[in-house]
């Protein structure tokens, strides 16, 4: 039986899967924008019976559209990810990798973009150009071999326009500002201005219902346990949001922690991580993290604080899980654990 909170997130994402419609299964990717085409049966469909179902069975995972090439499917998918438009890239998923992460847990580890935000980085993913593809198909497996040629992120000029990616930024501005940056990134395009990093790719897509599907193979992936202690009575609550987290080599996630402070005052204090078995720390590389610097909370104050970490392509075939725990103390009980 699904748990409560499973329930309510499936139920939030029908209503809101009702309020956007068939609409919001049509692709962005400039690419696929010829083979749009509406559902047709699930637009006819009464929305009061469609709701009904829907809240039993979710709303569908996969929209349909046109039979694609492996190249197709690839391209789309390495556009989406690169716009930071998770919601999309999760579609052309293969259904192997979609039993093991839903769609919230996908977006949430990569941080994926919304709105205004989405709308500029969907404008420069556009820009991306692909090169000597090459595929080979045996039986309902596929690997295609790509030169990707994408905006370079970190040159200083796209670094300016879109206000380093910090998406809380990019949002505050308006329809006009917006437009403005996208018409400068396309102008840098077409006057050969525009700088661009070169990478050689490798992908497995698979074949199912008729589709080509990114295969990423969650199944052999690290199971990386996220866990929370309090030491020496802190008053505050603190938890993971999402206590497993499944992660390939190389591949840099996010994840976050809830802490709430239940003291009538305000209260500081210091985290520490630790990696069990210890012999594994190696293999752990913490990207970002709050405990990095002392919390401070003020009376009933509740944060959701980010982790950004990244198993290291270095570790051994045997490694199957890795649990990082993250321990609150008070300032006091806790000198020089970590920088102030």
């Amino acid at each position: 039986m699904s748990s409560n909170w499973d329930q309510q997130e499936r139920r939030t994402s029908v209503e809101q899967w009702m309020m956007d419609g068939p609409r919001a299964c049509e692709r962005p990717l400039t690419r696929l924008a010829a083979a749009r085409q509406p559902w047709t049966p699930c637009a006819r469909a009464p929305r009061v019976l469609l709701g009904f179902l829907l809240l039993f069975w979710g709303p569908p995972l996969a929209c349909p559209f046109p039979a694609e090439t492996p190249e197709d499917t690839l391209t789309a998918y390495l556009q989406a990810t690169y716009a930071r438009d998770y919601a999309t890239a999760y579609l052309l998923l293969s259904v192997a990798d979609r039993q093991w992460k839903t769609v919230t847990e996908y977006v949430r580890e990569h941080g994926g973009f919304t709105g205004g935000a989405l709308e500029l980085t969907r404008v420069l993913a556009a820009l991306m150009r692909f090169e000597n593809l090459h595929t080979e198909i045996v039986g309902d497996r596929a690997t295609v071999a790509v030169k990707t040629i994408r905006p370079h992120l970190y040159a200083p000029v796209l670094r300016e326009l879109l206000l380093k990616l910090e998406q809380k930024r990019l949002e505050a501005l308006s329809p006009t500002e917006r437009a403005q940056r996208a018409n400068q990134l396309r102008e840098l395009a077409r006057s050969g201005r525009l700088p661009v990093v070169r990478e050689h790719e490798r992908w497995e897509l698979v074949w199912e219902d008729g589709h080509w599907r990114i295969f990423l193979n969650w199944a052999g992936a690290i199971e990386v346990h996220f866990e929370a202690a309090l030491h020496a009575g802190l008053p505050w609550e603190f938890a993971p949001l999402q206590s497993v987290v499944r992660a390939k080599p190389g591949d840099q996630l996010q994840t976050f922690y809830r802490v709430k402070n239940r003291a009538d005052r305000a209260m500081t204090a210091a985290a520490w991580h630790s990696v069990t078995p210890p012999e594994e720390t190696g293999y752990l590389e913490i990207v970002h993290c709050f405990c990095f610097r002392h919390l401070t909370l003020a009376p009933g104050e509740e944060k959701q604080l980010p982790v950004v970490f990244q198993v290291t392509s270095k570790v051994p075939d045997s490694l199957r899980h890795m649990h990082v725990r993250y321990t609150f103390d008070p300032l006091d009980k806790s000198p020089g654990r970590v920088s102030k």
